[in-house]
Parts: C-alpha cells; sequence; structure tokens
C-alpha cells in the first residue's frame, strides 16, 4: 500500500540511517546534500510487489526495507521518492541489469 507523498526532504530525514547503511554516506551528509544523480543508476530497478504478484516497476531506483514496522522506501531519480506500507506477504524487489550489449 502506497502512503501519501511527502517532500523528499522529509523522506530522506526519515529514512537517513537505512540510506546511510545502503550508500555508504554519513548520515549529516545525506541530511545536508541529500541524494544526488549518482546515487542512482540505469541497471536498478524495484519491484513492489502485491500479495498476488502484481508489480509496481520502478525505474532508476533503490529500496530500503524495515522489517519490523513493515513498511519500505523506494527513491527514484525520476519517480521520486515512494513509502510503502507492507501488507502480509508483499514483497519488495530490487533488480540489477548488466546490460552487455543493446543495438539502437
Amino acid at each position: 500500500m502506497l502512503r501519501p507523498l511527502r517532500k523528499t526532504s522529509e523522506v530522506v530525514r526519515d529514512w537517513a540511517p537505512e540510506l546511510s547503511a545502503k550508500l555508504g554516506r554519513p548520515v549529516d551528509a545525506l541530511l545536508r546534500d541529500g541524494l544526488s544523480a549518482d546515487d542512482f543508476s540505469i541497471s536498478r530497478s524495484v519491484e513492489v510487489r502485491d500479495p498476488d504478484g502484481t508489480p509496481l516497476a520502478i525505474k532508476f531506483a533503490f529500496a530500503v526495507v524495515r522489517p519490523d514496522e513493515r513498511s519500505a522506501a523506494v527513491f527514484s531519480e525520476h519517480d521520486g521518492y515512494l513509502e510503502f506500507l507492507l501488507v502480509e506477504d508483499a514483497t519488495v524487489v530490487e533488480i540489477h541489469q548488466d546490460i552487455i550489449y543493446r543495438q539502437e
């Protein structure tokens, strides 16, 4: 279940400890500078799947999860910062793709 949208600075502040662990940057730097384009990758995306398996796909994104609270945040370069309340049997999948050949 998607939570109501909030300002990006509020989401970063609330998820700063998890972001620090994920990105390897100090909390105070994240609070001061926020996220940058360097934190996102064209090869990374996230799917949040309902219990029935229906996915919500978010490109150029990564996720952090708080299992004890059954909540997750997905940080996307283009689609904003989304927070989810994870209902029973919901799944958060971070997908890494290595594109080795692409013909235009």
